[in-house]
């Protein structure tokens, strides 16, 4: 499996740094430079890294400001060149928050709008259909906190109404520790009264809600839809977030599997 972290930030390769060795997957950390060295390289044989090369650089600055859709395309294509390469038995994108990954995912689309012909339509139109795929799907994650769950609720409505990728799951994490009926009872009972006690058992009440709350909002966000979406917990682990959220997602397929609820 290959995961691609598309930010360019090496927050994912430190995450995995230590989790494990041999690691489960590798991981490929992608630049628009680095995209562009690549594309270039690929479609018009350069010898060189064309981002080396001062004026080729400042015309790509120059253009990618001006036309809408340039430096996305770029990271998209990078993308869907390894899914054409069929190396990967699966590829795992960590993609940006909120509308920029709207941006990412509807830029093949956009450019052929602009550039309706030529090499850069058949590039687009292969990358449209790997995006419109059913082997492709979009994973949406958000914590149970009430902006967070709002902003999921918008990102997801955008996804599916100005892009071709399905939405195909939502993940809820940074989820405290349940608290069981007789842990609640024990918690309203302390909350009454002072003291420090009194305050902490207060803060357990509140977060239960806020979480419980959220879950909720979380799972009515397209309940009509002909294909509700399913909605994966992952629990609160500072220690080992990387293997919280696969063992979120491994919980979830095991319940497909049995034809049980996930979430």
């Amino acid at each position: 499996m290959l995961a691609v972290d598309a930010l360019g930030t090496g927050d994912l390769d430190r995450l995995v740094a230590g989790w494990s060795d041999p690691a489960p997957f590798e991981t490929l950390r992608l630049t628009t430079g680095e995209a562009l060295d690549q594309y270039l390289r690929i479609y018009l044989r350069l010898p060189i890294g064309p981002r080396r090369l001062g004026p080729l650089a400042r015309i790509f600055d120059y253009v990618s400001a001006a036309a809408p859709g340039v430096r996305e395309i770029l990271v998209i294509g990078k993308i869907g060149w390894e899914v054409r390469s069929a190396a990967w038995d699966e590829i795992v994108v960590d993609g940006p928050a909120t509308g920029h990954v709207v941006e990412l995912l509807d830029a093949p689309r956009t450019m052929a709008e602009l550039v309706p012909s030529g090499p850069l339509a058949e590039q687009t139109g292969w990358l449209r259909a790997i995006l419109a795929s059913p082997a492709t799907g979009v994973t949406v994650v958000s914590s149970p906190d009430e902006l967070s769950v709002s902003e999921t609720g918008e990102l997801v409505d955008r996804l599916v109404a100005d892009t071709e990728t399905d939405v195909e799951l939502l993940v809820a994490n940074r989820l405290p520790p349940t608290l069981e009926p007789a842990g609640l009872r024990e918690a309203a009972d302390r909350a009454v009264g002072d003291g420090p006690m009194a305050g902490l058992a207060a803060l357990a009440l509140d977060r239960h809600r806020v979480t419980e709350t959220g879950l909720e909002r979380l799972r009515a966000i397209r309940a009509g839809a002909e294909a509700p979406l399913p909605v994966a917990t992952v629990d609160d682990d500072p220690t080992d977030p990387v293997g919280a959220v696969m063992a979120g997602l491994a919980a979830l397929a095991a319940d497909r599997s049995t034809g049980r609820d996930g979430g």
